[in-house]
């Protein structure tokens, strides 16, 4: 996967290094705690790199991006959440926009059809009137009281 820029994000919480590895989109899978209806709810949730780092709890538990090529990148100097540095942020925006899903126009589909169609032609048509619009006349007008 060549636009893998970041493999994990490793961070510090209770006393325990998580790491979080990437997935096959480029998203990182963090759990995400939310209170619904007054239950507390515990969901997965798919982050950009930089949606991590933005992360409340994670901003402040120490984040260290494991980088393609082995080496290991501490986010926040000191572990001061207080100030990102460029190189982070940099990184992690290189990382989601080299994983950026590319948006496929949608092709407009006309939905509105004056006559159905049937059987490959269009049974509302008025034959003797098209035929009329293009060669003047009607080839069978002398045709139609039987007589040759």
């Amino acid at each position: 996967m060549k636009n893998i820029i970041i493999e994990a994000i490793s961070f510090l919480y209770d006393g325990e290094r998580h790491v979080v590895k990437v997935t096959k989109s480029g998203k990182f899978s963090v759990p995400v705690t939310e209170v619904v209806e007054g239950r507390v709810r515990t969901l997965k949730r798919a982050l950009t790199a930089k949606e991590i780092l933005n992360h409340d709890i994670i901003r402040e538990c120490d984040p260290t991006f494991y980088l393609r090529d082995g080496t290991r990148h501490r986010v926040f100097l000191g572990g001061d959440s207080g100030y990102l540095p460029a190189v982070s942020e940099g990184l992690a925006e290189k990382h989601d926009a080299a994983n950026k899903k590319r948006k496929i126009p949608k092709l407009k589909i006309n939905k509105t059809i004056d006559k159905p169609i049937t059987n490959g032609y269009n049974k509302d048509i008025d034959w003797k009137q098209e035929t009329l619009d293009l060669y003047g006349h009607w080839p069978y007008d002398d045709y139609e009281d039987g007589s040759d």
